[in-house]
């Protein structure tokens, strides 16, 4: 059965609701039992209800299921945000004492958590470049977490999952990947080795910019430990937030191949742009990991990042963000709503981070949303009328571009 059917029909319960199509929003802070002897079998584990929304709800567990089901997981558990999917499976994973191996392309806050909070709970991190293949010189003893992101935030790069997950499992090391810019229609970190995927369901799934979900997939007894975690960090999702992410879901794939075609149409467009330098999309053939990214991947999403030429100072900054109209200044991505934002350096921290990683001030990340693209080519060509660039720094488009153009033609 084709995924956007599994989507609608799978693990529906519509004769229990009483016919409802849409699986109601269970307002409830808790849940009462008819008898004590159904109290008494509930808390021995002899029957399957629910106590109290933080532990479960009926509309939580109808999108914990479709997810579920999605990555082809036993279990799902829906937070309240993708940093309390991120933290818990990370909580949930390592103890003070051990030691987490993470690419260096993580999601900033992630490295945050990580480098504050988890260092000042005995957790030591060691980060590792994006196109590093071989990592036995880096697992230690006391390793006890592999964290990948694939494509990576900002950067895109694409990681061997495979092998990566194959070199954590061979050491008995857990491996945790955060699937958010692929989506579980995309790609399925599951059947490629990991133990552990992580969403910010806020982007693609939920789809319209106005709830703030995150999502966490296990088998078994992994599973287990991490709904333990996150129920006790009260990371729960709201009914409500549940009831708009399963609203999301069921358009998933419809969106999802527009953004696609969006994303690459603004992308090939873009990369034959004269005051361009270079365009961070996985599905473009220039990409450096585009040969990889198809092996593991089955389509691309919109997100991605490009570079402009110098001199790139404040001013000729302000004159192009400020010079567009359908694009709004945004942090957040996969919704409806084109977006954009400048990778700026606020500190010489974050500059050597980004810069290890191969991006500088001159770079900007895009999110295309599901606007017209040529609409959207029309806004960014007259925006970068207003950004000058000085004349020796005007490339002409490499071969690499050049045949890609052909290709898309």
């Amino acid at each position: 059965m084709h995924t956007s059917t599994r989507i609608i029909h799978e693990n529906e319960q519509r004769l229990e609701q009483h016919g409802a199509i849409n699986p109601p929003i269970y307002h409830a802070s808790l849940f009462a039992f008819p008898s004590m002897q159904a109290f008494l079998d509930f808390r021995a584990g002899r029957s399957e209800r629910f106590l109290y929304t933080r532990e479960g709800n009926p509309t939580i567990r109808a999108l914990e299921e479709k997810i579920a089901m999605l990555e082809g997981a036993d279990d799902c558990i829906a937070t309240a945000s993708g940093m309390g999917a991120i933290t818990a499976a990370i909580m949930a994973t390592v103890r003070a004492g051990d030691h987490a191996l993470v690419v260096d392309s993580c999601y900033g806050p992630t490295r945050e958590f990580l480098d504050d909070l988890m260092a000042g709970l005995g957790v030591e991190t060691t980060y590792f470049h994006p196109e590093q293949r071989d990592l036995s010189s880096y697992f230690r003893d006391n390793t006890r977490l592999l964290y990948l992101e694939s494509p990576g935030s900002l950067s895109f790069h694409i990681l061997d999952l495979p092998a990566l997950c194959r070199q954590a499992r061979e050491r008995g090391v857990a491996t945790i990947v955060d699937n958010s810019w692929a989506t579980p229609l995309y790609q399925q970190p599951h059947d490629l080795g990991a133990d552990i995927v992580v969403h910010s369901g806020t982007k693609y799934i939920a789809g319209h910019s106005d709830l703030v979900l995150g999502l966490i997939t296990a088998n078994g007894e992994r599973a287990e430990r991490l709904r333990e975690v996150a129920i006790l960090l009260g990371a729960t999702l709201g009914p409500a937030e549940a009831f708009l992410a399963l609203r999301g879901l069921r358009t998933l794939p419809i969106r999802m191949e527009k953004h696609q075609k969006n994303g690459l149409a603004v992308a090939h467009w873009l990369e034959q742009h004269p005051k361009v330098r270079r365009v961070m999309h996985p599905g473009l053939p220039s990409f450096p990991g585009h040969q990889l990214a198809r092996q593991q991947m089955s389509g691309w999403s919109s997100l991605f990042s490009f570079e402009l030429l110098p001199p790139g100072t404040p001013e000729q900054r302000h004159r192009f963000m400020d010079g567009l109209k359908l694009f709004s200044i945004g942090v957040s991505w996969g919704g409806y709503e084109s977006l954009i934002i400048p990778l700026l350096y606020e500190n010489e921290s974050k500059r050597a981070r980004l810069s290890r990683i191969g991006l500088n001030d001159d770079c900007y990340r895009i999110s295309i949303g599901l606007e017209n693209p040529d609409d959207l080519i029309a806004d960014l060509a007259q925006a970068l009328e207003r950004y000058e660039t000085c004349n020796h720094c005007q490339e002409p488009p490499s071969p690499t571009q050049r045949d890609s153009l052909t290709q898309l033609e």
